[in-house]
């Protein structure tokens, strides 16, 4: 770092975060070239896994018979029942009636979501943390995971929480105007309309909204415009087949969804509890299909192990900064609405620990794609971690964004449905993943 004429830094040293309310830095070529190029090359064959004969099999998948069919039912305007809001379904009804109904269109939302989530995570953590470094990081992080792969090639809506989900904090966590708590209201009002538990991302953001000083006066708009979108998206599903799209009918469709949830007593045997999920001990097969010629092609939710138990490290080690100076210090800062990492730290791990809460007190079954949207949150947490790393130790650093690469790639088989002999899958799994 050369001084300026005046005798000052011209630029902080290379790997330090920038200062609170500053653009993120971006990472300089001499320093971190290498990083980059192989950051990049992750994000590129992550999206390739993603596009992988995406139209392949023809037949429906674990549980894509559940919204192909009901999108199919709003195709031909007829009523379906749905265990879950119908913003999903009404989103895949879109893409079948614009490239017809085959497996291209039953999956391209899915694969369109996934590709999204690469970027807001990565835009995420960038802000958080005033570090396009550890943005990058993250990016590639989530681009080369397994979890995100599977369910960026399938006709299920666990991704497309996750983008609004990210979508909406960021939004609160960056925005200084109005216009930011209305797209944050759109955009978690959107998660609670593929599934009830989105109500998490609702009442985070608006926590998020009272933190932040210039949008805290806004607040109640966030949950305004959450609550129309959801009443929107109901009622169009409702008037689409004929009903009637009142706030008494929408209630009532919900009313009905909320009480079957609660009367639901059946144990699928792929069902797991909230606390295995961090190890975890059984992740799902979305696609088990032997061919002819005795290869397997198969499609499981399981994130990156390296990545995956480190995350869950990372997310100790920010709740310990966040606690350490005392619960006092962290109140003080959300009151008093500064944008700081603290605060940005803070909702990071409200993200990751909500949707986990939610099955806590659960009664119904729970399965380990319910996990999905915490480990968003905690892949940026990895990275904040990773990208401070590399700033002291750079040599460890890179080799652990290296190990990632490499287990990744070990595990693609099972992540982009690429053709495996049933030895080679076995040798990839712990005995209770089988």
């Amino acid at each position: 770092m050369k001084p300026t004429a005046a005798g000052q830094s011209a630029v902080a040293p290379a790997g330090t975060l920038s200062p609170p309310g500053a653009p993120p830095r971006f990472p300089a070529l001499e320093t971190d070239g290498p990083l980059i190029a192989l950051l990049l090359c992750m994000v590129a064959v992550g999206i390739a896994l993603r596009a992988y004969q995406l139209d392949e099999p023809h037949t429906l998948k674990w549980d894509e018979h559940h919204y192909v069919e009901t999108a199919r039912s709003y195709l031909a305007h007829k009523y379906a029942w749905n265990d879950h809001p119908p913003l999903s379904k009404l989103i895949i009804a879109g893409f079948m009636w614009a490239l017809g109904d085959g497996p291209l269109a039953w999956r391209l939302p899915s694969f369109l979501f996934g590709v999204v989530n690469i970027g807001l995570v990565g835009a995420l953590t960038a802000h958080v943390f005033r570090s396009r470094r550890a943005g990058l990081i993250a990016a590639a992080f989530v681009a080369m995971d397994g979890f995100f792969i599977a369910y960026s090639r399938t006709a299920l809506l666990d991704g497309m929480i996750v983008a609004f989900s990210l979508a909406s904090m960021l939004c609160v966590l960056r925005g200084r105007t109005v216009r930011a708590v209305l797209l944050a209201g759109l955009f978690s009002g959107c998660a609670l309309s593929f599934k009830l538990n989105g109500a998490v991302f609702v009442f985070a953001s608006f926590l998020a909204c009272l933190a932040s000083k210039p949008l805290r006066k806004y607040s109640p708009l966030l949950l305004l415009c959450a609550l129309f979108v959801f009443y929107a998206q109901c009622a169009v599903a409702l008037v689409n087949v004929g009903r009637s799209g009142s706030i008494a009918a929408v209630i009532e469709e919900n009313r009905a969804m909320v009480k079957n949830h609660l009367g639901y007593t059946v144990v699928h045997p792929m069902s797991s509890k909230w606390y295995t999920w961090f190890v975890p001990t059984r992740p799902i097969f979305l696609r088990r299909d032997a061919d002819i010629d005795g290869t397997v092609r198969a499609l499981l939710t399981l994130g990156n192990p390296l990545l995956w138990w480190a995350a869950i490290f990372a997310v100790w080690s920010a709740a310990e900064e966040l606690i350490k100076p005392g619960l006092a210090r962290l109140w003080s800062d959300l009151r008093s609405g500064s944008s700081t990492r603290r605060i940005g730290l803070f909702f990071l791990l409200a993200c990751y620990a909500g949707p986990i809460l939610f099955w806590v007190p659960a009664l119904r079954d729970a399965y380990i794609y319910h996990y999905l949207p915490s480990y968003a949150f905690a892949l940026p947490l990895l990275a904040g971690l990773i990208a401070r790393l590399y700033a002291t130790r750079r040599p460890l650093a890179l080799a652990f964004v290296v190990l990632a690469f490499e287990i990744s790639l070990v595990y693609a088989p099972l992540a982009a449905e690429l053709p495996i002999s049933q030895s080679a899958l076995n040798a990839r799994l712990l005995p209770g993943w089988r």
